[in-house]
């Protein structure tokens, strides 16, 4: 099993601390296998197996889990002395006010707590009652481009020769090590079908299935465009299709709660507040976008630009989009007081083209680093703007915490 060390880093820094470390992420992005790793590292610092419960609500087995007190018999009966333990949950979701629940193994067992879990809205209403500063969250995404070589076995050095399978198939780790077309369009279609049956139809009790594809459809046909639901509705009325703003949206939150989207909202450059009208949406992998819309490489340029926000995400940054007076700057990275200015162009070997983008990050009136990331291999760097080949961002050729 390939170690993703961006994240099993992250639960080694954080072992034996006081917080619930919960893992979230869409599904099958590798949660399950992190913990696997975890395990794995436990072992071989010398922790004995009988201190690791694993509870696994994929599995059939673990089915009449799902209570509080079934889950503390189950652990009282496995704990065999005043040792820490190490408790693994995958899925937690899937145990009745699983926050409550939780919180309640924390406090009655000496023991040190990892979860995941495939849903947004775990974090929502009355769980975060009882769990409200005693969690850490690991947002785990798919693979990024440089992983994916990694999973291919494939060499660096013919990054740009792989680009177009890595943005054809997608960065789901199955598909990654599937061998053959026919079994990477069949793990595509069962990821679709479990993502979008599973965590967001019969979850979010959709009755009108067409409406809603309908609605997925136009989004992913349109990743990187300023959108709302008002505006897909006002779309969805024109072809034909009776729908409501509250509908979309309700959609909408539903794909983002499934981290099947993500909304990046405008900020306000100038006036320093974050925007509610307007953001863009991002699909979490190009394959299952593939899948739902079939391959379309008019829209390479968007599709880069979706490859980049993810990329950001990983790197660990907030994204929004920077609206200025007279412009639009793609993406604003913060972390921490560090902020990052970057624009994303297919190409800017076009005066007009290179002209537009690089205005674009000028007219920032602040001392901020400010990037132009293309898939030109020639240096476009001027007026203090930086550019950045598109493969050495992803590779992670550059360091931003040293600029």
């Amino acid at each position: 099993m390939i170690k993703r060390s961006r994240y099993t880093d992250k639960l080694v820094q954080y072992k034996d601390n006081d917080f619930v470390k919960v893992v979230t992420g869409v599904r099958r992005s590798g949660k399950s296998s992190l913990l696997v790793l975890f395990k794995e590292y436990l072992i071989a610092q010398g922790v004995e197996e009988s201190h690791i419960i694993e509870i696994n609500y994929e599995k059939y087995l673990n089915d009449d889990l799902k209570d509080e007190k079934s889950i503390h018999n189950y652990i009282k009966v496995k704990v065999k002395d005043s040792s820490r333990i190490y408790l693994l949950i995958d899925e937690v979701q899937e145990i009745s006010n699983w926050a409550k629940v939780i919180n309640s193994l924390r406090v009655s067992f000496n023991a040190d707590i990892y979860v995941t879990g495939s849903n947004s809205r775990m974090f929502s209403g009355e769980h975060l009652t009882y769990l409200s500063g005693r969690y850490i969250e690991i947002k785990v995404l798919p693979l990024s481009f440089k992983e994916f070589l990694e999973f291919r076995s494939y060499s660096e050095e013919n990054a740009q020769k792989h680009f177009n399978e890595y943005l054809l198939v997608g960065s789901f780790p199955a598909v990654s090590l599937a061998n053959g077309q026919e079994l990477v369009e069949a793990i595509l279609s069962g990821l679709f079908d479990s993502i979008f049956t599973r965590d967001i139809i019969l979850r979010g009790k959709i009755r009108d299935e067409g409406a809603f594809y309908k609605v997925a459809k136009f989004v992913f046909e349109n990743i990187g465009n300023n959108t709302s639901a008002n505006a897909i509705k006002n779309t969805m009325i024109s072809q034909g299709h009776k729908i409501t703003s509250d509908t979309v949206d309700n959609y909408l939150q539903l794909m983002c709660d499934a981290h099947m989207l993500y909304q990046c909202e405008r900020y306000d450059i100038r006036g320093k507040e974050r925007l509610k009208t307007n953001g863009k949406y991002y699909v979490v992998d190009t394959g299952l976008r593939n899948r739902l819309i079939g391959y379309r490489s008019g829209n390479l340029g968007h599709v880069i630009e979706n490859i980049v926000y993810l990329q950001l995400l990983r790197l660990g940054y907030e994204v929004t989009v920077g609206k200025n007076t007279s412009s639009e700057v793609d993406f604003i990275a913060v972390k921490g007081d560090k902020r990052l200015y970057f624009q994303v162009s297919l190409t800017c070997l076009e005066e007009k083209t290179y002209a537009r983008e690089m205005n674009a990050l000028l007219k920032i009136n602040d001392q901020y680093p400010k990037y132009l990331i293309t898939m030109d291999s020639i240096d476009l760097s001027k007026d203090g703007i930086i550019h950045i080949n598109l493969y050495d961002f992803l590779l992670e050729n550059i360091n931003f915490e040293v600029k």
